[in-house]
């Protein structure tokens, strides 16, 4: 019987750091400013596997987004990204008249 290392194994698909501090630091100010809580719904809207819950869609939907700009300033992509959010989430009608 051959025993297998699983974190081994995974490792050679998810090396560490596949999520960046940047992207860390990024995802953590959205979700704090915009009250993401924990659940799954949010991988469908910005476009991640829907495996993922709220937390690391919103590292992962960082991170590609980071990964596709040459040169960044954190505050300048925090802004940035926080702008695609709201085009991007669902808008309510509360509050409307």
């Amino acid at each position: 019987m051959k025993i297998i290392n699983y974190e081994e194994l995974f490792g050679e698909f998810k090396p560490d750091g596949a999520i960046s501090t940047d992207a860390n630091l990024i995802a953590n100010a959205l979700m704090r400013e915009l009250y993401i809580s924990s659940g799954h719904n949010l991988a469908r809207f910005l476009g991640v596997k829907r495996c993922f819950n709220n937390d690391m869609a919103m590292r992962i939907w960082v991170q590609k987004r980071l990964d596709a700009q040459d040169g960044y300033f954190i505050k300048d992509m925090s802004s940035q990204l926080q702008s695609e959010l709201y085009e991007l989430l669902p808008h309510s009608d509360y509050g409307s008249y």
